[in-house]
């Protein structure tokens, strides 16, 4: 089999996936869905980008329709927090141990209480900078 045919055979898959994919979600098909249009990598669709792992779980695991907006929003509300340790979308459908609502929250918290405090830490040193520049 020759190197042309096999990466044929692979974007040919990768579309057949994608289609499956935004028709069980309810998005139309595009092709171009593709970034960079390098098939078979991440795709940019509604608000989301999802790589293709992900979306041959989905399919392969008959995965529930919600499911995957559940698990891209839980993700990205605790990557913006920088929590480590988030499951990625097979151990979630796994029912892996996820964060409740009140420790994700108590994190959130903890996170604002964490910048405000990085912002005064700032704001000190830049007064103390500009008190040291008058003494000499």
């Amino acid at each position: 089999m020759t190197t042309n045919k096999l990466k044929q055979d692979y974007e040919n898959a990768c579309n057949a996936y994608l289609k499956t994919f935004v028709d069980k979600h309810d998005y139309e098909y595009d092709p171009d869905y593709w970034v960079g249009n390098s098939v078979g990598t991440v795709i940019s669709i509604a608000d989301y980008y999802v790589d293709m792992e992900t979306i041959r779980i989905d399919i392969d695991r008959n995965a529930p329709v919600d499911e995957f907006v559940k698990w891209y929003d839980y993700s990205l509300r605790l990557g913006t927090l920088d929590c480590k340790g988030i499951p990625n979308y097979d151990n979630w459908l796994r029912k892996c141990p996820i964060k409740s609502e009140a420790e994700i929250k108590a994190i959130e918290e903890a996170h604002k209480q964490i910048e405000k405090l990085k912002k005064e830490f700032e704001k000190m040193c830049q007064e103390d900078y500009k008190y040291s520049k008058t003494l000499a």
